[in-house]
């Protein structure tokens, strides 16, 4: 047993942390926000083995039962991250620290069109070797494509290609899989039809899962994406989800309340289940290639109109950058200088370096980018239809990784009043368990699991920066999976308590 200090407010608190894992424990005097969106209520909350027992206003400690006092502190549900891309190295870092830290007990991967195949083995790889938090997977349209089609992705897929992507696509749903994404912005999937799309969603709609999607084109034609995605939940008659949602381009800012209500307008008129998720944050992480839609990368007119749509060149940060490691962290118009050239002729020599990674499975370059502006990502914040992402890595180069989760409740929250806490909580655990069909997380209430978060919501807040991306959080001492404490006095505990969830292919109820 270890105790600490820790200072909460005005108040400084010693508390015995104790165990990571006990059979039976008795957390007392929370402050509890059960995940429904109303106000907290002080409760203990009785935990046997892996499951809530009892919630109520006071409970006794009963014999051989570890009691744990959290003074005032705040008790939720563990946070499900509606994006993720953690799968990359969890089996390497399976404390999954820069996400189990922010209070992330279910990370959904398998995002942007990319999923680990066959589902089967690597699921059953988590199984025999877990992690510290869960692990749910959707399946990635252009993973299909790549394993039917090679690398011939510049074109439609032909009908018998089609045929043989939906067989593969049903046998990674059977293996547990909850739906299908794509990412229609990046090369292996842009050349995709709507109609190739509508086609593959009924056979996730078959198995009763959803569509989430990084749209076609997150900037200058962002809403003939958004209606994309409507046309594919309409005809393909499942839930559809748009996920990161932003306004990346100059051009499209501050048009998120003027123009977004339209679509969950359009969505309730023609029966389709609308949902999106947002990470709080004005900057992006992606490939260059992005910023110029139809591909001409070559046209020097276009190249100049998508860096300005784009913030400039001063805006665009090459994260990580193979030919020149040493040109990592500096920006665009940094790069120009350096080489002598304009702009312009920078993103095209850095483009150009990097042709090899389209057909590769090698990442040779990635920049982050400030493009969206805070009163569109306060709005997507504020809505009751949008839960929350990080779209992070492990050891990614973006701070969203790290400090998504806590920057919401601490920046958002607290500090700009955005939205209540109860109601964030709520879009980070219930909302998102519903969209998931996990049926027993999500709230802390008697016969859920006991995935948990303690935290303070007077000190909780982001620590991480473009500069030091994988920086801790404050504010969030511990997280439980499972019944196991993963977080303890804000470090991880070592233990693995993590499970790989299975879609349960049965009839959905959608919310």
């Amino acid at each position: 047993m270890v105790k600490s200090a820790r200072i909460y407010g005005s108040a400084i608190l010693f508390l015995a942390w104790l165990p990571a894992h006990a059979d039976n424990m008795l957390l007392r005097h929370v402050q509890l926000y059960d995940g429904s969106g109303k106000p907290p209520l002080s409760a203990d909350v009785r935990i046997v083995g892996e499951r809530i027992a009892a919630v109520g206003a006071t409970l006794e400690p009963v014999p051989g039962e570890t009691v744990r006092d959290l003074h005032g502190l705040a008790l939720a549900p563990g946070f499900i991250d509606m994006h993720s891309h953690a799968d990359r190295g969890l089996l390497e870092d399976l404390d999954a620290a820069t996400q189990t830290r922010q209070g992330i007990t279910t990370t959904v991967v398998g995002q942007d069109g990319e999923s680990n195949f066959p589902l089967r083995g690597w699921l059953a790889k988590l199984d025999a070797t877990p992690p510290a938090l869960n692990v749910v997977s959707m399946v990635g349209q252009a993973t299909l494509r790549e394993r039917v089609m090679g690398k011939d992705l510049y074109r439609p897929s032909s009908d018998q290609e089609l045929v043989k992507m939906k067989a593969l696509l049903t046998q990674e749903l059977a293996a547990g899989g909850f739906g299908l994404s794509t990412g229609l912005e990046y090369e292996q999937a842009h050349f995709s039809t709507t109609a190739e799309v509508v086609e593959l969603s009924k056979v996730a709609a078959a198995a009763h899962g959803f569509y989430i999607s990084h749209v076609r084109d997150e900037a200058d034609h962002v809403f003939d994406s958004f209606d994309e995605v409507l046309t594919i939940g309409r005809e393909a008659k499942l839930p559809v989800e748009i996920t990161h949602i932003k306004l990346g381009s100059t051009g499209v800012w501050n048009l998120a309340a003027k123009r977004v209500p339209h679509y969950f307008e359009v969505a309730r008129r023609d029966h389709v289940t609308l949902w999106a998720d947002v990470y709080p944050y004005t900057y992006w992480h992606s490939t260059i290639r992005v910023i110029v839609p139809d591909r001409d990368f070559f046209n020097a007119k276009k190249v100049a109109r998508a860096l300005a749509d784009n913030g400039g060149a001063a805006a665009i940060r090459l994260a990580h950058y193979g030919p020149e490691p040493k040109l990592n962290g500096k920006t665009l118009e940094q790069i120009a200088q350096l080489w002598q050239v304009s702009s312009v002729e920078a993103y095209m020599r850095i483009v150009k370096a990097t042709e090899a990674e389209v057909n590769s499975d090698q990442q040779l370059e990635d920049i982050i980018a400030t493009s969206m502006t805070d009163a569109d990502v306060k709005w997507f914040i504020a809505q009751p239809e949008i839960a929350f992402c990080t779209d992070g890595e492990l050891h990614g180069a973006h701070p969203r990784g790290a400090g998504s989760f806590p920057r919401v409740l601490g920046h958002y929250v607290r500090e700009e009043h955005v939205v209540s806490l109860s109601n964030a909580i709520h879009r980070m655990t219930d909302v998102p368990a519903q969209r998931l069909q996990l049926a027993d997380r999500g709230r802390v209430a008697p016969g859920y699991v006991a995935d948990l978060v303690i935290f303070d919501p007077a000190t909780v807040i982001d620590q991480s920066t473009i500069d030091h991306p994988e920086a801790p959080p404050l504010g969030i001492p511990a997280v439980m999976v499972s019944g196991t404490f993963v977080i303890d006095d804000g470090t991880p505990t070592g233990h693995h308590p993590g499970k790989a969830l299975r879609a349960s292919g049965q009839s959905a109820l959608f919310r």
